[in-house]
């Protein structure tokens, strides 16, 4: 089944809910948003865009959590992590006690908002907030945008977009 780009808006699921996230699917603005659960069965086809979307609704629910375990099982053992905003470009192995490093500081956050997954499955675009001590030390939030190349149920590349200027340059910092 061909399937053009969706938008998804993440909402959080109540407690009586079997799945953790639900998805909110529009085709256009004159469309009211319907709710859509994505859990598969047996019998479905697996496609890559599914695959794909599972990924990423794990990567979601990896840094709501702030499991850098979780998160980090997401990737290949080759993908590259490039981070813009703090001139990072490394493959993810190299970055693994950093990034899990990130994810125990108490003000770190990745609140993810939206993200669409493209049809074929090989990518994906996030859109969130990201907030994080400055450089005072006072937490501060920014827009962020993550990019993702999926292949073969796994990420073999994320690319970050925000703007650091205010953050202390925590991976590599000299």
């Amino acid at each position: 089944m061909a399937r053009e780009f969706e938008a998804r808006n993440i909402t959080r699921c109540g407690a009586s809910r079997t799945t953790r996230w639900a998805a909110c699917a529009t085709a256009d603005r004159a469309t009211p948003a319907r709710s859509k659960e994505t859990t598969l069965t047996a019998d479905e086809p697996r496609s890559p865009s599914n695959v794909a979307d599972s990924l990423v609704k794990a990567y979601i629910s990896a840094y709501q959590a702030k499991d850098a375990g979780a998160y980090l099982s997401l990737f290949s053992k080759d993908a590259d992590y490039i981070d813009f905003a703090v001139q990072v470009h490394a493959k993810i192995s190299q970055l693994r006690d950093e990034l899990a490093s990130s994810f125990r500081r108490e003000g770190f956050r990745f609140s993810i908002h939206s993200f669409f997954v493209s049809a074929d499955g090989q990518f994906a675009a996030l859109q969130g907030t990201y907030t994080d001590s400055t450089r005072t030390g006072e937490p501060a939030s920014v827009p962020i945008a993550s990019l993702l190349r999926t292949s073969g149920g796994k990420i073999t590349r994320e690319a970050l977009y925000y703007d650091g200027s205010l953050f202390k340059r925590h991976l590599h910092a000299g």
